[in-house]
């Protein structure tokens, strides 16, 4: 018995659930990264090196360019929110000032 041909609307459907997975899948493993969140910032000697390291970072998602969008400073925290300049992710990445000690 032949298989029925697959229609290309079913076909792109397929796809489009398989590629909103794997955008959900690197959400959550960038969340868990340094920096993804308040549990896990990233260590900085100064703040003016916090927005050098943001635009630094690729987006999370699909590995192009961000731009800060907004930084401030929150209870001893610092969080960063980007927008990838390419797919137009948003993401905060979170950072710590450690003073280096004199």
């Amino acid at each position: 018995m032949p298989k029925k041909p697959v229609r290309p609307r079913t076909q792109k459907r397929a796809e489009e659930r398989r590629f909103s997975a794997s955008v959900k899948d690197r959400a959550r493993l960038a969340a868990l990264e340094p920096g993804g969140s308040e549990a896990r910032p990233i260590a900085v000697s100064s703040a003016s090196l916090v927005e050098l390291e943001a635009r630094g970072m690729p987006c999370a998602l699909c590995g192009g360019a961000v731009r800060v969008e907004e930084h401030a400073a929150k209870g001893g925290l610092r969080p960063v929110h980007v927008l990838c300049m390419q797919c137009g992710a948003r993401r905060t990445v979170y950072f710590r000032v450690d003073a280096l000690p004199s």
